[in-house]
This record gives C-alpha cells, sequence and structure tokens, in this order.
C-alpha cells in the first residue's frame, strides 16, 4: 500500500513537472514567434548575388533595382561559397 502511494504522488509530480516545463517552452515560442521579424522585414537582407559586375548592371537595369557591389580583396575570398 504504501509502495502504491509513493508511485501515486511520484507520478503526479512527474506530470506536474512535464506540465510546468510544456507551459513554459510555449510561453517562450509565443515570446519568440512575437520578437521575430516578419518575412517583409527581413527582405531588405536578402541579396541576389550576381556572378560578374556586367550581370549585375543589365539586371539592374531590367528590374530598376541598384547595384550592390562587394570587392573582396582576399586570397580565399568567394562570395557564392560564403568566404569572404
Amino acid at each position: 500500500m504504501k509502495k502504491s502511494l509513493t508511485f501515486l504522488a511520484l507520478s503526479m509530480l512527474a506530470i506536474t513537472v512535464i506540465r510546468a516545463q510544456t507551459s513554459e517552452v510555449e510561453s517562450t515560442l509565443k515570446r519568440y514567434a512575437e520578437l521575430r521579424p516578419r518575412e517583409k522585414d527581413l527582405s531588405m537582407y536578402r541579396i541576389d548575388w550576381a556572378p560578374s559586375l556586367k550581370e549585375a548592371q543589365s539586371r539592374a537595369l531590367k528590374e530598376n533595382r541598384p547595384v550592390f557591389l562587394v570587392i573582396i580583396h582576399a586570397k580565399y575570398g568567394n562570395l557564392f561559397s560564403g568566404h569572404c
């Protein structure tokens, strides 16, 4: 009988702890969703790379957009692989 009550008490405690952790996770995710910038807010950070200045200028004229020129002065610089 004593073992059954101990098991029941521990089970209820575990359920309470799990429920509290789930609630904390849900509130953290909700807060993250509230603070995270929306897609439209992040659009300015998406750079549409072109492999050459000539292609970038051509596309800029077609799309009526400016050219953002990045010059890499490094032996191993490669924008397409993300190393600059």
